[in-house]
């Protein structure tokens, strides 16, 4: 018999989508190019992203609430597992959203030693590596979260495969960002040098 969804995460997950909505449009004003063309994927990655952090604190704040605040008696015992699961799909849609500016945390001794020919040729390898190591995880992840269907998280009422639906889903993101790093490489549309992070 499957547990109903705590209306605690309903709750949680509609206040976090119309919240990040609001602050998709409040927080960076940048979401349309010099043509006047709203980058909806920027709209969509971004809401993502708000979204899974505030459903992740709301449910931290009402866990640690109902432990100290609330009487013993009440008790929201889903939380724990629900602030896990939005911890692991935050995680890795934020590695997917690093991918796509090229900006993940890298060892640079060797590469900054080499001329800017050389800079490309191993900025070209390592997207190349990155896909290898990529297509099998989003293969196997994809066939691991469809093993897990037919089982039920404990407290969440939902699909175990929840979890493990978050390898493939962000792996193939980061797939797509990373052909597109690939393909503006080898057409020289981008710089051999890594663009440094501004500070806006």
């Amino acid at each position: 018999m499957m547990m109903p969804i705590p209306i605690g995460l309903t709750v949680i997950f509609w206040v976090s989508l119309v919240l990040a909505a609001w602050l998709v449009f409040v927080i960076r004003d940048d979401y349309s190019n010099e043509k006047g063309v709203t980058k909806l994927w920027l709209l969509l990655e971004d809401g993502i992203s708000q979204a899974l952090i505030l459903m992740m604190l709301l449910t931290a704040t009402l866990q640690v609430i109902a432990r100290y605040v609330l009487p013993a008696e009440i008790s929201v015992p889903w939380t724990e597992e629900g602030g896990r699961l939005m911890m692991v799909w935050a995680a890795l849609w934020g590695a997917a959203a690093l991918q796509r500016v090229d900006d993940h945390i890298c060892m640079t001794a060797v590469y900054d030693a080499l001329g800017n020919s050389g800079k490309r040729l191993m900025l070209i390898f390592s997207d190349i590596v990155t896909l290898a190591v990529l297509l099998p995880v989003v293969y196997w992840g994809w066939q691991n979260a469809r093993v897990l269907d037919i089982m039920t998280s404990i407290s969440l009422g939902l699909p175990l495969s929840i979890f493990a639906y978050s390898v493939p889903v962000t792996g193939a993101v980061m797939i797509v960002y990373t052909v597109k790093l690939l393909t503006d490489r080898l057409r020289g549309i981008l710089p051999p040098v890594r663009q440094e992070v501004q500070d806006v």
